[in-house]
């Protein structure tokens, strides 16, 4: 059921969360996903640096912060249409943003593409596959920014 639904999310923001345009971060995702040929619920958390930071210790064993980490939907909750979770440090989100001169919410939806394509199938673990990856992300980003330009904040 997931991969023939449209793409339905759902954000969460802890305290502290930059304003970032919900509807056009939700379209960009539905329409990745619908190009990616792919559907169902994901669920978005836009958190701080400490709390991404506990979530890459306790299911990576890696210590510190990361940017972006999906969780797939397991195969009994993605049957009825949950594709998986996926958590944003809006922290290293604004720092990472300011370095790609980009604006923090673009940089938080440009993460969210990220996570949706993993929860999608991709991977980045070695360096073609990263290589492979992104190019589809910058692919996608400018597909949607080109067919819907606006502001992300």
């Amino acid at each position: 059921m997931s991969r023939n639904t449209p793409l339905r999310v759902e954000v969460d923001a802890s305290p502290g969360a930059p304003p970032v345009n919900l509807a056009r971060l939700e379209e960009l995702l539905r329409f990745a996903a619908r190009l990616e040929r792919g559907g169902g619920e994901v669920a978005i958390w836009l958190c701080t640096d400490a709390e991404i930071a506990d979530l890459h210790l306790r299911f990576m064993g890696i210590p510190g912060a990361t940017d972006v980490m999906s969780f797939p939907g397991d195969a009994a909750v993605a049957s009825v249409g949950h594709l998986g979770d996926i958590a944003i440090s809006f922290e290293t989100a604004a720092r990472q943003g300011k370095e790609a001169g980009n604006t923090v919410a673009r940089e938080v939806a440009y993460l969210a593409l990220h996570g949706v394509l993993h929860l999608l199938g991709y991977d980045d673990l070695d360096a073609p596959d990263r290589s492979r990856m992104i190019a589809r992300q910058d692919e996608l980003l400018a597909a949607f920014e080109e067919s819907d330009p606006g502001d992300w904040g």
